[in-house]
């Protein structure tokens, strides 16, 4: 008779057809030994080379303390389930920008230690095309993307989406 104790937390959320499927796994080290009660949020932020790529929460609706026995051998195993709904927070933007500011400041060297720095390239002379055919190589060049050009460039493509009457960010998720 053998005792098995999972160090991982599984995520569980009710799909459409009324079934529950895992969402997610993580270990119980991760949250220090505690395990989420009903009503915190799990967060997921995904974040790429400094453009947010979309953030997904989830509400703990239930935890369970499951205790499996195999009948036949009397073999037990313990583990946490968390029963979750996807939430879509109105600030949702906000927020990934707030998680993703602290986690770039206060993780910087324990995320991007390991990352080797992109290449850097000569700029080649652009080919002989006509002007609406030319790409604009000095828009390669990694020097010339500064936080202050790439928000300018945010702005630029936030008011084209809601000229166009989608305020939204079309492949982000909330």
């Amino acid at each position: 008779m053998a005792d098995n104790i999972s160090d991982e937390i599984y995520v569980l959320e009710k799909v459409t057809s009324g079934a529950y499927e895992m969402v997610d796994s993580f270990p119980v080290s991760a949250m220090l030994g505690m395990v989420p009660s009903i009503g915190d949020q799990l967060t997921l932020d995904l974040y790429d080379d400094d453009e947010g790529d979309g953030i997904a929460v989830a509400k703990v609706v239930g935890r369970h303390f499951v205790r499996y026995i195999m009948e036949r051998t009397g073999d037990e195993c313990y583990a946490w389930f968390l029963f979750v709904e996807t939430i879509k927070p109105d600030e949702a933007h906000d927020l990934a920008d707030a998680f993703g500011k602290v986690f770039r400041q206060e993780f910087r060297d324990l995320l991007w230690t390991s990352k080797p720095s992109p290449p850097i390239h000569d700029p080649v002379p652009p080919p002989n095309l006509r002007k609406s055919k030319r790409i604009s190589y000095k828009m390669k060049d990694p020097v010339y993307w500064t936080p202050e050009r790439k928000e300018a460039m945010r702005k630029k493509r936030e008011a084209r989406l809601a000229r166009m009457g989608d305020a939204s960010r079309p492949g982000k998720t909330d």
